[in-house]
């Protein structure tokens, strides 16, 4: 059995949006500084929270968007989303000229420099729901008139956390990690659709209801993508569950023949997960998983994510001289590579 520990604590950097996140965080830094310097919105009870794949901290190379959660703690319910938005949208546009694009449910600001754009989710307290219940606009029309939706984006980020905190490697969370890597897994093999969050969410419920306890990143890996492979096959009608809002199930873009394509492509990729960590040869062990996980997208140098270990040629093979370099020193004998 082929675990290969090094190689995918290797893959894990390169899958880390290391400057995609310094630059966020400074987008997302100017933003929240604009809108918290606005009088209105400070008599609104503005505070703000980082949502989205960034601020759970599970997103991948690369970060092309983030969203920041406005919360208008003491907005009634007679605020109306069409003047809201209008109202964000001309402070932004203030301080950020040219770079601010009105949506139907935020206000995104384009930050050319970084390749990335920051989303504001404008929220107003959830009327005659739990205090932690937000609702964000649902549409808005021509005439500005609109409804509220309700939801709870900050519960994910919590159990996010709580996750990693109760899944554990060699003492430290390993939830997060096996987050990325299925994101990363999804890039790799599905078209379009469903997306990241989609499959963030069926790996939630894979580990709450498998309780996996496995001693490898490969071994938490098989697991739960072929718990996620067995579940696509039943939400072709219906998504999963909401694990942040009780009896509501996740919305996605995604058509009955998207989610089938996607059923049965991860599918073929939890059994290559599978092959790969059955493999009792480490370069064909390894060949497998870098066809699993692909290579990083979006970026200038696209790069295999599972890099072959030193001793395999490209085409998984062990290289000739026992993977030794022409000219290199011997090994000592008695100590092999994999010693």
């Amino acid at each position: 059995m082929a675990t290969l520990a090094t190689q995918f604590k290797a893959a894990l950097s390169r899958i880390e949006p290391e400057v995609d996140a310094e630059n966020a965080a400074e987008a997302h830094k100017l933003v929240t500084a604009a809108l918290k310097a606005d009088d209105k919105l400070k008599r609104l009870g503005i505070s703000t929270f980082l949502i989205g794949s960034y601020g759970r901290q599970v997103s991948i190379k690369r970060v092309k968007d983030v969203d920041v959660f406005v919360r208008l703690a003491k907005a009634t319910d007679s605020l109306r989303p069409g003047e809201i938005l209008d109202h964000v949208t001309d402070v932004l546009e203030d301080a950020f000229l040219g770079q601010v694009t009105r949506q139907h449910r935020s206000v995104m600001i384009d930050f050319p420099d970084f390749d990335l754009s920051v989303d504001v989710v404008i929220a107003r307290p959830c009327v005659d729901h739990p205090a932690e219940h937000w609702q964000i606009p649902e549409k808005i029309e021509e005439d500005g008139r609109a409804t509220w939706i309700e939801t709870n984006p900050i519960k994910m980020s919590e159990l996010t956390t709580e996750a990693n905190g109760d899944f554990l490697l060699s003492g430290t969370g390993v939830y997060v990690p096996l987050v990325k890597l299925i994101r990363q897994i999804r890039r790799t093999w599905v078209e379009a659709q469903p997306g990241g969050y989609y499959f963030e969410v069926l790996a939630y419920q894979a580990f709450q209801d498998l309780q996996p306890t496995e001693n490898t990143v490969a071994g938490y890996l098989c697991v739960i993508l072929r718990e996620i492979a067995d579940r696509l096959p039943d939400y072709v009608t219906e998504g999963p569950a909401d694990p942040t809002l009780d009896e509501r199930t996740i919305t996605t873009k995604a058509t009955q023949e998207q989610i089938e394509a996607a059923a049965d492509r991860i599918a073929v990729a939890a059994q290559l997960a599978e092959d790969a960590r059955d493999e009792g040869d480490i370069c064909a062990s390894a060949l497998k998983w870098q066809e699993l996980l692909g290579k990083t997208q979006q970026t200038d140098k696209p790069e295999y994510v599972f890099a072959l270990p030193e001793a395999c040629d490209a085409d998984g093979t062990e290289k000739p001289m026992g993977g030794l370099v022409k000219g290199a020193p011997a090994v000592p004998a008695g100590r092999g590579r994999y010693a």
